[in-house]
């Protein structure tokens, strides 16, 4: 885990065409930690992203900064229930990463964190989790954001999982992740 420090990263970033970041100390940290964020078209939100290599836990964390707000006691119960049960659903089904729910702030966050003991961490495994916090945000917040105004019901939303009206799990990368890629001249259409 010593291999993986800032200076990693930040090459790793720049390599990915990613020029978007700040490198932070962190006070009660060795290794410090970066910020950083997405969005995918000038309509679309900001996601922010931090990445924290913490060598205390032998891992490396990839993790959103609240998605959404959604605080206990400000939103219906059943607002709350059906936004929880997505969340669940939604981690049942995915593979690498999970989101969560911190019910004092109401904080929606989605994370990829990946144990590194004794190696480094590859340029292809930076980029694999990069595409993935990508590609899930961008697939499933929109949803997380209608359930949450009560415009669906998470049973209406694990239905529409199951007809494979969403294909993360079919498609190899988002529309976002290519539309970045392709921006960086790193894929090309034939």
């Amino acid at each position: 885990m010593k291999e993986i420090t800032l200076q990693l990263i930040m090459q790793y970033l720049e390599r990915f065409g990613w020029k978007n970041y700040e490198a932070v100390d962190e006070p009660s940290e060795q290794e410090g930690i970066i910020y950083t964020g997405w969005r995918a078209s000038v309509s679309s939100p900001v996601y922010m992203l931090s990445i924290d290599p913490m060598i205390e836990k032998r891992c490396i964390s990839f993790r959103t900064q609240s998605l959404m707000q959604v605080p206990y006691g400000q939103v219906g119960n059943d607002h709350l229930l059906n936004l929880l049960l997505a969340l669940h659903w939604i981690n049942f089904r995915i593979i690498v990463g999970k989101f969560s729910y911190e019910p004092l702030r109401g904080d929606i966050r989605f994370s990829i964190d990946l144990p590194i003991d004794e190696n480094t961490l590859s340029y292809a495994q930076f980029v694999h989790s990069l595409g993935l916090i990508v590609e899930i945000v961008e697939t499933y917040v929109p949803l997380i954001k209608r359930i949450k105004e009560g415009e669906i019901s998470a049973e209406q939303f694990i239905q529409y999982d199951l007809k494979g009206e969403i294909l993360l799990e079919k498609q190899g990368m988002s529309e976002s992740l290519r539309d970045l890629l392709k921006g960086l001249g790193r894929i090309r259409w034939n």
